[in-house]
């Protein structure tokens, strides 16, 4: 799951909104709510750190399997912010995982 989250976090900062968009098939946010969710924020995102805490809560009662993640937002001026990704990670029946991007917030 981790894996997927840094490659969609990736994308966001590098500003690949398209892709995300395209990567979540669109479930919750446009492309321009995203650029304008970071715009907002005022800062420039960075790159993950090697080690990130992820806050994930299992979904119950959920076929296929689900979770809701919040993960963490690193910027130039804060390294950590209070900005936060919130995703919904759903495991494939290849044991991979289809991302819903359900909010950029400050926490």
């Amino acid at each position: 799951m981790e894996e997927s989250i840094r490659h969609l976090y990736s994308l966001l900062c590098s500003s690949e909104y398209s892709k995300v968009y395209w990567l979540t098939s669109g479930n919750r946010l446009s492309v321009e709510e995203m650029g304008r969710a970071i715009s907002e924020y005022g800062d420039e995102l960075i790159p993950y750190p090697e080690e990130i805490q992820l806050d994930v809560i299992e979904i119950l009662n959920t076929s296929p399997k689900a979770w809701s993640v919040t993960a963490p937002v690193y910027t130039q001026n804060e390294g950590l912010s209070d900005l936060s990704i919130e995703l919904t990670a759903t495991e494939n029946s290849k044991g991979s995982y289809v991302l819903s991007l359900d909010d950029i917030r400050v926490l």
